[in-house]
């Protein structure tokens, strides 16, 4: 998929997130952003703004990753479950219970992250013909992409016949990764499918350019009739019907529609005008939008968006199209595409093309104008893991959300750039006492984690204020809570104490807003930027008289919602396995301290029992408790059930490493450490990509923001670890 979506791009770093945590009834509102994109960028009103609305909040599903409708006038959502559920349920006030649809979850296969019940779309006759298609993952005919037509049960309008089934079409997947799965019928009749490259990365196998290959396009076949040997029909306009290609001068595929395509995980025709718009995940740097057309051929892997991506690849043919709008990896890592609204409760929102990015939460948007140019607004940073989108009966948006939830696509009272209220230079803010000493105000209280996340060899000082007559919510496991108005800084020095830069992340009624100040070379101001800096500090040469320039990144605000994910609780470090400990210099345990200045709502606190990471370091500890501290606390955000990473593993500390599922499994994408390498094979980390991404900084790096110098330390426990570990 994108790597679920693209689940690709995966983080180990970080500092700040934004999430929507609200408590309203039927619909209540999410969270907000500052505007930005590719293609001619729109500048919304400060005062108006687009967020989502969280809807049906008595209803939680499990890995939604579709909503659609019937088109029977019945008014019901339809919300597939990865795992291989259909339910549905009235689209009406608040409904409590959401039935099973369709339960296909023993067919269903999960093994990859991106594999899955993936794709659904009602027949245009489904009022009186029953027939609806879904596209899966075969759990019974592994690395199979299956399409498959089912029937409604004549009893029961919902529930489906799972004994219905009649398989369409199936697809060899020589990965686990990119399966694209998408279906939708188009405004012609007919059954529009993606598919992706099939996984790895770079297109290993040139799907992309080949025509003689599903990978790496859409189709379009006629369900309602079949051509011979076939379980459905060539419509005889598709573009590649009896067409000879290079370089075999094999005939094309004559079901491809369009091709060219990376991993197209969810695409969608504008009711109004039957356009075809799909949102194509990347690779190293660019997401993209595209207006998908007969015989199109949309450059990957040749082309990454309108950059050379591989000067090798040659065009199968015709001249490459430009997608309409595309973003760059520091605003985003996975696209998830979306729908034109044509609803009829927001006139304002009307013609307006929605999308999101899957791995930080941005909501775009995107019209065309009547110059025919396109202008895309960010319009809110939501802390969501955006899986898909998709449109009611009535043409209302919604975003399905891996938090579990359903969410609506609504005009916010919220203003669009939530920066712009923020103080510009940090001398206007209240953090610091003096700039010129790095003192920060007594109104913060200091904090000290047991295991740090590592970043770059940075001094690093971590403070939060609450609000006053407010404390912080204590939890035994998982992140504490935290009240409205609380403020976590975080400052970074180099080793040399020298200023670097201040993170701030603030909780608000509806989520968080986070952003970082970047100090100047004088070391007595910094800087708001909301969009990051990538940028070089100097530092003197050890044993020498010389000094050299170090990379260092401020990630952008999206940056750090890659890392602060829902699926881990948004905010890192505030959880008493971190916090149980006595801060440097001090005998008293920290959060002792907090609760007799009444910071914490807590009446006795027993370190002694509570849970306590170690430090990842110290070898007197456990060599495996060592281990398994340093990735749950630089991977585990990423790297748990419904987290963003694209490998299907869960690295939280509590999770038993045999039960990990990476212990001599295969990566699902990247062979960093070369063919037959599993993610961890004991015994040996030259073969483990788990330690492999660790120690490399190009393609592949984790962590994959924020870092320029690899961990060594790190680097040599894991390794010390995995050689222990018995074959």
């Amino acid at each position: 998929m994108q790597t679920l979506i693209n689940f690709r791009k995966f983080a180990f770093l970080g500092f700040i997130s934004l999430v929507a945590l609200s408590n309203s009834s039927i619909c209540q509102t999410a969270i907000e952003v500052d505007p930005t994109a590719r293609a001619e960028v729109n500048d919304p009103s400060p005062n108006v703004g687009i967020g989502l609305e969280k809807c049906f909040e008595r209803l939680r599903f499990h890995r939604p990753i579709l909503l659609t409708h019937a088109g029977d006038g019945s008014d019901r959502i339809f919300v597939l479950e990865q795992d291989g559920r259909i339910r549905v349920f009235e689209n009406g006030q608040s409904p409590s219970t959401a039935k099973v649809f369709l339960d296909i979850s023993e067919r269903v296969g999960r093994a990859g992250n991106e594999e899955g019940l993936l794709g659904l779309a009602f027949h245009p006759d489904y009022q009186t013909n029953g027939q609806f298609f879904v596209s899966y993952s075969s759990k019974e005919k592994d690395l199979h992409s299956i399409v498959s037509r089912f029937q409604v049960s004549k009893d029961d309008p919902n529930q489906a016949d799972p004994d219905s089934e009649e398989v369409i079409l199936t697809q060899l997947q020589p990965y686990r990764n990119h399966n694209g799965g998408d279906i939708k019928f188009g405004p012609d009749g007919f059954l529009y499918i993606s598919f992706g490259d099939g996984g790895d990365k770079n297109d290993p196998h040139s799907h992309g350019q080949n025509l003689e290959t599903w990978l790496g396009a859409i189709l379009r076949i006629d369900v309602d009739r079949k051509d011979e040997g076939k379980n459905y029909a060539i419509p005889a306009d598709n573009p590649f019907v009896d067409k000879s290609v290079e370089p075999g001068n094999g005939n094309a595929a004559p079901e491809i529609w369009a091709y060219g395509l990376r991993n197209v995980w969810r695409f969608s025709f504008d009711r109004d005008t039957g356009e075809l718009w799909a949102a194509d995940v990347g690779q190293n740097k660019t997401e993209e939008v595209n207006i998908v057309t007969a015989g199109g051929n949309y450059g990957w892997n040749r082309f990454e968006a309108q950059e050379i991506f591989n000067q090798e690849t040659k065009l199968a043919a015709g001249e490459a199209i430009d997608p309409v709008v595309t973003y760059a990896h520091s605003l985003g890592l996975s696209i998830t595409g979306g729908h034109v609204y044509r609803g009829q409760k927001f006139e304002e929102l009307k013609g307006l093309y929605f999308y999101a990015d899957y791995v930080s939460g941005n909501l775009w948007s995107l019209r065309k104008t009547e110059e025919n140019k396109y202008e895309s607004t960010l319009v809110r940073r939501t802390g969501r893991s955006i899986a898909s989108f998709g449109e009611d009966q009535n043409g209302e948006v919604y975003a399905c959300s891996f938090d579990g939830y359903i969410y609506r696509v609504a005009p916010s009272e919220k203003p669009a750039d939530v920066f712009a209220k923020w103080a510009k230079k940090l001398s206007q803010t209240n953090i610091f006492s003096s700039l010129r000493e790095q003192t920060v105000s007594d109104s913060y209280a200091r904090y000290e984690v047991n295991a740090p996340f590592w970043s770059d060899k940075a001094i690093k000082h971590r403070y939060f204020k609450v609000p006053q007559g407010t404390s912080l919510g204590y939890q035994e496991s998982g992140t504490w809570s935290i009240p409205v108005g609380t403020e976590i800084v975080k400052h970074f020095q180099n080793r040399y104490k020298r200023p670097i830069e201040t993170r701030l992340i603030v909780r608000t009624d509806d989520g968080w807003e986070a952003a970082t100040y970047v100090w100047n070379t004088n070391g007595d101001e910094a800087e708001l930027l909301p969009q990051g800096k990538q940028f070089e500090v100097w530092e003197p040469i050890e044993g020498s008289k010389q000094w050299r320039p170090v990379a260092w990144h401020s990630p952008s605000s999206s940056e750090c919602a890659s890392c602060h994910t829902d699926a881990a609780g948004y905010v890192l470090g505030i959880n008493t396995a971190q916090l149980n400990r006595a801060q440097e210099g001090q005998e008293t345990n920290q959060i002792l301290t907090w609760i007799e200045k009444g910071l914490v709502d807590l009446d006795a606190f027993d370190s002694a029992s509570a849970p306590k990471y170690c430090y990842p370091f110290d070898e007197s500890a456990d060599l495996e408790t060592r281990a398994r501290v340093l990735l749950e606390v630089n991977c585990a955000m990423c790297h748990r059930p419904d987290g963003p990473g694209n490998a299907n593993i869960d690295l939280r500390f509590q999770t038993p490493t045999d039960l990990t599922k990476m212990v001599n499994v295969p990566p699902a994408q990247s062979d960093l450490a070369g063919a037959g390498s599993k993610i961890l094979k004991p015994g040996s980390p030259e073969e483990s990509t788990l330690w492999q991404r660790m120690v490399s900084l190009g393609q592949g790096r984790m962590p994959t923001i924020g870092s320029n110098v690899v961990d060594k330390q790190g680097v040599e426990l894991i390794e010390k670890w995995i050689k222990s570990l018995a074959p």
